[in-house]
C-alpha cells in the first residue's frame, strides 16, 4: 500500500514535469503575424510606384498643354508628334504598375522644349513684323542662332531633352532681349508725348473743366508707370499712347468751349462798348440832371456779379515729367524669364 501510494506521487510529479514542460512552446504562438510584414512592404513600393507615376504624368500632361497652347503642334508637328508617341507609350507602361516616372520626366522636358521653341518663334517674327532688329542686334543673331542649333538637335537621335530644352530657352530669351529694349525706348518716347499732351489740358485748365475725361487721362498716364516700373514696357507703351489720346481730346474738347465762351464774353463787350457810346452821345444832346433819375442805375450799382471759380491750378494733377528708372535694370528679359 505504501509502495503504490509512492508511486502515485511520482507519477503525479511526473505529471506535473510533463505539464509544466508542455505548456512553455506554446509561445511563440504570438508570433505568427511576423509573415505578414513582408507582402505590406511589396504593397508600399508599390503605392510608391504608383504615386511617382500619377506624379510624372500630371507635370507631363500639363507640359504638354502648355505646348499646344503655344502652337507647338502646330509650328514643329512632326517633333510634337514624336514626342506625344512617346508619352503614349509611357503611360501604357505606367498602367501596369512599373515606375516610369523618369521616363515621363523625360518626356515633360522635350514637351517644355517644344513650348519655348514655338514662343520663340513667335517673338522672332514680332521682331521682325516690327523692324525692331536694330535695338539690339547682338541678341538677335545670338537668338537665330540658338534657333538653327535646336532644329539640329531635333533631326539628332542622340541629343538629350536637356539639350534641347537649353537651346530652345537661349532662343526665346535672346529675342526677349529685343522685344524689351524694344518696347522699353519706345515706351520712353510716348510717355514724353503723353506728358506734353498733358501740359496742353494743363494750359485750359481741363482739370476743372472736364474732370471726369482729365482724371481718367491720368490714370492712364500712372498705370504706364507702373508697368513701365514692373519691367512691363509693352505694357507701359499701350498705356502711354492711350492717354496721350486722351489728354489731346480733352484738351480739344475744352478748348472748343473756351473759344465759344471767349466769343461770347467779345461779344458781350462789344455791346456794352456800342451802349456806352450811345448814352454818351445821348447825354451830350439832353443831358440828364440829378442822381435819382427813374430807369437809371445808381453810380455804385453791381450790374454784374464777380465769378469766384475754385482755382483751376488744383485740378491739375501732379505726376513726373521723367520716371525713375529701376534700382536693377532688366537687361536680361530671357534669364529673368527661366
Amino acid at each position: 500500500m505504501k509502495k503504490s501510494y509512492v508511486s502515485f506521487l511520482g507519477a503525479v510529479a511526473a505529471l506535473a514535469v510533463f505539464a509544466s514542460c508542455g505548456s512553455t512552446p506554446k509561445a511563440p504562438a504570438t508570433e505568427v503575424e511576423e509573415p505578414v510584414e513582408a507582402p505590406v512592404e511589396e504593397d508600399s513600393a508599390e503605392q510608391k510606384a504608383a504615386a511617382d507615376n500619377f506624379s510624372a504624368l500630371e507635370k507631363a500632361e500639363a507640359a504638354r498643354q502648355a505646348a499646344v497652347d503655344a502652337g507647338a503642334d502646330t509650328v514643329a508637328a512632326e517633333q510634337f508628334a514624336a514626342a506625344d508617341a512617346l508619352f503614349q507609350s509611357i503611360k501604357v507602361l505606367s498602367e501596369s504598375g512599373k515606375d516610369v516616372s523618369k521616363e515621363l520626366a523625360d518626356v515633360q522636358t522635350r514637351f517644355t522644349a517644344l513650348e519655348q521653341y514655338a514662343k520663340a518663334l513667335k517673338s522672332k517674327k514680332k521682331i521682325e513684323d516690327n523692324n525692331f532688329v536694330s535695338y539690339d542686334q547682338a541678341s538677335y543673331d545670338s537668338g537665330c542662332n540658338s534657333l538653327a542649333e535646336l532644329e539640329r538637335l531635333f533631326v539628332n537621335p542622340a541629343a538629350t531633352s536637356e539639350d534641347m530644352l537649353a537651346a530652345a530657352k537661349a532662343a526665346l530669351g535672346s529675342f526677349d532681349n529685343v522685344l524689351f529694349k524694344a518696347y522699353k525706348a519706345l515706351a520712353k518716347d510716348a510717355r514724353a508725348a503723353a506728358f506734353s499732351a498733358k501740359k496742353d489740358a494743363d494750359g485750359v485748365k481741363a482739370g476743372a473743366a472736364a474732370k471726369a475725361e482729365y482724371t481718367a487721362a491720368v490714370e492712364e498716364f500712372k498705370a504706364g508707370d507702373t508697368s513701365y516700373s514692373m519691367q512691363n514696357p509693352e505694357s507701359a507703351l499701350s498705356h502711354y499712347t492711350a492717354s496721350k489720346a486722351q489728354f489731346e481730346s480733352v484738351y480739344a474738347a475744352v478748348s472748343v468751349k473756351r473759344e465759344a465762351a471767349q466769343k461770347a464774353m467779345d461779344e458781350a463787350k462789344a455791346k456794352v462798348a456800342e451802349s456806352q457810346n450811345y448814352a454818351q452821345a445821348a447825354d451830350e444832346k439832353a443831358p440828364l440832371s440829378g442822381d435819382d433819375v427813374q430807369g437809371i442805375e445808381a453810380a455804385d450799382a453791381v450790374l454784374l456779379e464777380a465769378d469766384e471759380y475754385e482755382n483751376p491750378q488744383g485740378f491739375e494733377a501732379d505726376v513726373p515729367e521723367v520716371i525713375e528708372e529701376a534700382a536693377a535694370d532688366f537687361e536680361d528679359a530671357g534669364q529673368e524669364a527661366e
